[in-house]
């Protein structure tokens, strides 16, 4: 088949899939229905899902969370500060604890687990790897199952928390001059924040630039709801394409040792963000959200689709990849380079 033709089939069943969850009112349907389809239909044959098709559906997203900020955000997030730093701290420590228990457990040299638990940035985890001689292609599978399980996970747990929050924006939104515009702002800032290295560029970029215009009532506008049901579905695509049959076969001991490893994390971080809330008096959605270790994109999309507050949830997720790819090398060449054999340091 066509890769070309492949992809099309491909994307129309996973819109159906997502059109199945959102039936069935699981939380973050599009995302999750079209995820596990792709997942599915990846294990038979390889999907290339085009990378631009991923970044509009994170400049989407981006878009969104950045015209539903209020000019009282920064007051907000103010309180949550000393939480979003020690959330992000404490979650790349506990992934350089599990380091050696993953390596151990499936089998993997020391520097491919420490990379694959390392909450950040897939592709960034995955090149960073690639550099130190570490498995890239065992990296990136480890962090896509992280942010598969959080996406899956979290958002069910959240409406479990609070059922009355789903889809309570969902009816918000036209198509509009002030879309056009909103949209075109968030793609040019997209661009320029990639080009400045920007983690997270696509989301995070727009995010700021429509913050900015919403807050000073510049521009006021709201994305449709089939507009982020597309995004959501190409998010989806993207994680569900990422898993290949030849990885999954090559590393069959390193997957049963680490994925219980993955999933000990995820459940440390949920456990924290309720303790935090609960000494803190912080609200407790917005902390699960913050300290889940998943993707920016799928943890700020969570908010919006349970209508929290998307802009604390980025803050923490920001600040969580930002450090995570600004401590990862060092971290590494202090705590792991050492113990490894001096011809493969």
């Amino acid at each position: 088949m066509h890769l070309k033709i492949r992809f099309g089939v491909t994307a129309l069943l996973a819109a159906g899939g997502g059109w199945v969850a959102q039936q069935a009112h699981i939380p973050l349907a599009w995302l999750i229905g079209s995820m596990l389809v792709t997942m599915v239909l990846g294990l038979r044959f390889p999907i290339t899902v085009p990378r631009k098709l991923y970044r509009t559906g994170q400049v989407i997203v981006g878009t969104a969370v950045g015209l539903s900020v209020p000019p009282e955000v920064v007051g907000r997030i103010g309180p949550h500060l000393p939480t979003i730093l020690a959330g992000a701290l404490i979650s790349i420590a506990v992934g350089r604890l599990f380091a050696p228990v993953v390596a151990r457990a499936g089998q993997l040299d020391l520097r491919t687990a420490f990379f694959a638990m390392v909450p950040a940035g897939i592709s960034e985890m995955a090149d960073l790897a690639a550099r130190h001689g570490a498995d890239a292609g065992a990296v990136a599978l480890f962090h896509t199952l992280r942010v598969c399980f959080i996406v899956v996970l979290v958002p069910l747990l959240i409406v479990t928390l609070s059922p009355t929050t789903l889809d309570a924006h969902a009816s918000a939104g036209s198509w509009d001059r002030s879309l056009l515009i909103a949209l075109l702002a968030g793609l040019g800032a997209a661009y320029a924040g990639n080009r400045l290295g920007l983690p997270s560029a696509f989301v995070v970029a727009p995010m700021v630039v429509l913050a900015l215009l919403s807050a000073s009532g510049a521009l006021a506008a709201r994305e449709p709801a089939i507009l982020l049901a597309m995004a959501q579905i190409a998010l989806g695509l993207s994680l569900g394409a990422r898993f290949r049959r030849q990885t999954l076969k090559r590393l069959p001991r390193a997957l049963a040792g680490g994925i219980p490893v993955i999933l000990a994390h995820g459940a440390l971080m949920l456990g924290l963000a309720a303790l935090a809330a609960d000494l803190t008096g912080l609200a407790l959605p917005e902390l699960l959200m913050g300290f889940a270790t998943g993707g920016t994109a799928e943890m700020v999309l969570t908010a919006q689709i349970v209508a929290a507050d998307a802009a604390l949830v980025a803050a923490y997720q920001v600040t969580r990849g930002l450090l995570g790819n600004l401590l990862a090398a060092p971290l590494y060449r202090w705590t792991i380079l050492p113990r490894l054999p001096k011809d493969k340091g």
